[in-house]
């Protein structure tokens, strides 16, 4: 973000191709999920260009840590979760296993088995379950199975929906302010010392050195967020999505972290002092001595 808080954007030149501009939280996002390399180019002016790899600010904080088992995992879940793919299929053919993006010079490159296995066995379900309500509309008891049809619509709806992907696009420009849509928003050494920033979308925001102390975060989503530096002491974060966050350092001291999502997150070396995690989720968590969480961790890192 310039110092005038707007947000820079950016031209991609890929194979003599320009697109553009995209805000560089987007850059970030193609970088992610294969759709940008670090050695593809970018410029604000379309006449200066740059390897994306000169501007470390655009590259994320996953592909720069992936040299450690622990690093790689936490690339593959962010990669499961930014994965755009399936929605393509939710809004054309439920058999359409050609994906758009792969022609031209968009194309993504090749992905970890991990990540394909995710993207199809979520397909396979989802046909499971239509082809499951169109046998059941097709029954002797219509009213029943129909009401029960659309039970099952609603939950397929909410989980296929999933929190991963904002609802609308982010608005860097906003005030802090209840349900707000700052992801991918790069925000570094924002003072917002008491702000209510509950249910607030803040996926991948860069909040870098930030002063979040006393703020309320209730049900905010911090998924792959940088905190790294960042003061969230006394925040109040219970029911908070942090999966895959960068809290390295970060100041924890009495933060209400009950029912928050931690899994994955680093929180290497940071100050938890009397903090309150009753219920937090700390699956493969990186505890702040730097050992790595037991699957099914609640509470407290086993």
């Amino acid at each position: 973000m310039d110092r005038d808080g707007t947000q820079e954007l950016w031209f991609t030149r890929r194979n003599g191709e320009i697109r553009g501009p995209h805000p560089g939280g987007l850059i970030s996002r193609f970088l992610l999920i294969g759709r940008l390399t670090p050695d593809d180019e970018v410029s604000q002016d379309r006449e200066n260009w740059q390897r994306i790899r000169e501007h470390p600010e655009l590259i994320p904080d996953e592909l720069q840590h992936a040299d450690t088992p622990e690093g790689r995992e936490r690339l593959l879940r962010a990669r499961m979760r930014e994965d755009e793919r399936l929605r393509d299929r939710r809004a054309g053919s439920p058999s359409a296993e050609v994906d758009h993006d792969r022609r031209g010079p968009d194309r993504r490159r090749p992905e970890p088995p991990e990540v394909i296995s995710h993207r199809q066995k979520r397909a396979q379900w989802l046909s499971r379950q239509r082809a499951s309500l169109d046998a059941a509309m097709r029954g002797p008891t219509p009213w029943i199975v129909a009401a029960s049809a659309t039970l099952v619509a609603v939950l397929l709806f909410f989980w296929a929906t999933d929190r991963g992907e904002p609802p609308a696009p982010p608005a860097c420009h906003l005030p802090p302010a209840p349900e707000v849509n700052w992801s991918y928003c790069r925000m570094p050494g924002l003072d917002l010392r008491g702000v209510d920033l509950s249910r607030a979308l803040l996926r991948s925001t860069d909040l870098l050195g930030s002063r979040l102390d006393g703020a309320r975060l209730v049900d905010a989503d911090l998924s792959y967020a940088d905190l790294q530096r960042t003061r969230l002491d006394r925040a109040d974060l219970r029911g908070a999505r942090l999966t895959g966050a960068a809290l390295q350092n970060a100041v924890l001291t009495d933060a209400r972290l009950d029912g928050a999502d931690l899994s994955f997150a680093n929180l290497t070396a940071a100050s938890i002092a009397g903090a309150r995690l009753n219920g937090a989720i700390l699956d493969r968590a990186v505890w702040i001595d730097g050992r790595i969480c037991s699957t099914g961790s609640v509470g407290t890192c086993d």
